[in-house]
């Protein structure tokens, strides 16, 4: 769908199929988003202030340039997005979940332990080896601020 420029302010999408939706420039201020598949969409410049976009699908996302301030990713748990860096100039986005710190950087998906250890095999120490060093440093003080505690 292109949806580029559209107003969707408070729009309930919840679990709407909008896979490699170009939402370029749309207003999705306070949308409902929850378990919507926006896999591979182009969110880029879109205003996703207060959007609730938790259990929502952003694998490949775009979201460049994109408004994420006060929206709900993950039960209060924002995303964090860095870049373009590395060996791809690409964007890095790391997800705080229930199972542990993701990380979205071009085709891979995984861990943050996984990362870290796909980049000590390909770059090492060289200049992206040491780009990602940095930014999985920065992702986990990250994480540390924003990973709900458990009281007992």
């Amino acid at each position: 769908a292109n949806l580029a420029g559209a107003n969707l302010t408070g729009a309930n999408l919840a679990g709407a199929n909008l896979t490699r939706s170009y939402l370029t420039g749309a207003n999705l201020a306070g949308a409902n988003l929850a378990r919507s598949y926006l896999d591979g969409a182009y969110l880029a410049g879109a205003n996703l202030d207060g959007a609730y976009l938790t259990g929502a699908n952003l694998t490949g996302a775009n979201l460049a340039g994109a408004n994420l301030d006060g929206a709900n990713l993950a039960g209060n748990r924002p995303i964090l997005q860095i870049g373009p860096i590395g060996s791809r100039c690409a964007y890095l986005v790391s997800y705080i979940t229930d199972a542990g710190i993701k990380v979205r950087a071009g085709c891979f998906f995984g861990s943050i332990e996984e990362f870290e250890a796909a980049c000590a095999k390909t770059h090492g120490d060289n200049d992206h080896g040491k780009e990602y060093a940095a930014a999985v440093a920065m992702i986990r003080a990250h994480a540390a601020i924003w990973t709900p505690r458990v009281v007992a």
